[in-house]
């Protein structure tokens, strides 16, 4: 397939971007894809974006200018129920949206998603995609620019609209594929819990979960990481610079283990320099403070595997592993580690009678191998090698 190279000037006029986004809801559906910059910042800044609508095979394609152009009325259009958007690798893109606009995608269709469940790989390329599904080989060596500088070379221009040119042919035939096994509404659902997943920022008050070691602490101590994480937070928005640029995680983790009360316990936390101290030190005494005066209930924290069932994650990873190699699937749409320790503590320590409402028990999922673990913790099956599969193991009842 060929496709005919135009290079329409960056669209900076509003009523333009009016005429485009009335174009596409038209249609019922467009390509999107934008281009950033994230180096040095927290939230990206939005530097281009382009769209993609019209006829499958020749669509018509458009690149619009933020800086110089408001592009709500096409953003907004991520949001309608009647037009349904086509990203490749649509978690960037979905999470700045969300962050600069406060636009939750409705009817989002993630490619790489996509053929991920025709047996494609976890997270393909878009460039590896469109060759092999349109036989067009995508030159990206515009990818890394300086996407906030203008004018836009011709070289920037082509590689930003040959990211929505090719993906509604691209779209279509993945549509076709998904019909012919029935896993359309696998995909839709991923898609959807994608969309929700990059909708929100996660609030301050909760980014202690993401630090490595967080439920190992006592209650004094994680009530100091959660306040300073909470403020660290707020001060990386404040100034649209990275977390890390303020305090790294293990200097947060040392600091709440051993809650400072002044300038001279700071110095002695590694990895905070004089210039973070000065600079800060004050307000992170204070949330220590906070933090420790008003630490979470005991019951935060997960609760640890008990020993008999530390060796289990493996065995039912080795089942799904399986599983999804039949059906051609990659495997973390099916389940995470956290989803299967959850499992094993139902079955060690919750009621086995009633399963619990976890993802990996309904609907497709458990179809494809949540009944499997299910069964197999029950006694009911057995996994054994077998070298002539290509998951390298048998499930057998």
């Amino acid at each position: 397939m060929t496709v005919e190279q135009q290079l329409p000037t960056p669209v900076t006029d509003a009523a333009e971007v009016a005429s485009i986004a009335a174009q596409i809801a038209r249609t019922g559906w467009f390509a999107l894809d934008l281009e950033f910059m994230t180096e040095g910042r927290y939230v990206a800044e939005l530097s281009l974006v382009q769209v993609g609508w019209g006829d499958h095979d020749t669509p018509t394609v458009a690149a619009i200018d933020p800086l110089n152009v408001d592009p709500r009325p096409v953003i907004d259009l991520v949001a309608s129920d009647d037009v349904e958007v086509i990203i490749h690798s649509a978690q960037a893109d979905l999470a700045l949206i969300g962050a600069a606009f406060g636009v939750r995608a409705t009817r989002v269709f993630d490619t790489q998603i996509a053929a991920a469940f025709l047996g494609m790989g976890e997270q393909i390329g878009y460039g590896a995609l469109v060759e092999r599904m349109a036989g067009v080989h995508l030159d990206k060596g515009a990818q890394y620019t300086e996407w906030s500088r203008r004018p836009l070379s011709e070289d920037q221009l082509r590689y930003a609209l040959d990211d929505v040119r090719y993906l509604p042919a691209v779209w279509r035939e993945l549509k076709v594929q998904l019909d012919a096994r029935d896993r359309a509404s696998w995909v839709q659902e991923e898609c959807d819990l994608l969309a929700d997943a990059w909708a929100e920022r996660t609030p301050p008050e909760e980014m202690y979960r993401r630090v490595r070691g967080w439920n190992g602490l006592k209650r004094r101590a994680l009530g100091a990481l959660r306040t300073v994480a909470a403020w660290r937070e707020q001060e990386a928005l404040r100034a649209n610079r990275p977390p890390s640029w303020i305090m790294n995680d293990r200097s947060l983790l040392e600091l709440a283990r051993r809650p400072p009360r002044d300038n001279a316990d700071l110095s002695a936390v590694r990895g905070l320099g004089e210039g973070t101290i000065q600079r800060y030190g004050k307000a992170i005494l204070e949330a220590v403070e906070v933090g420790v005066n008003d630490p979470p209930e005991e019951d935060e924290t997960p609760p640890r595997l008990p020993n008999l069932g530390q060796a289990w994650p493996a065995i039912l990873s080795g089942i799904v592993q399986a599983r999804c190699r039949e059906a051609e699937i990659a495997s973390r749409f099916v389940a995470t580690r956290r989803d299967m320790d959850e499992l094993i503590a139902w079955w060690l320590t919750g009621d086995q009678s009633k399963e619990p409402d976890l993802p990996l028990l309904r609907g497709w999922r458990r179809e494809l191998a949540g009944r499997d673990l299910v069964d197999w913790l029950r006694g009911e099956t057995t996994v054994a090698v077998d070298m002539h599969t290509e998951a390298g193991v048998r499930i057998q009842r």
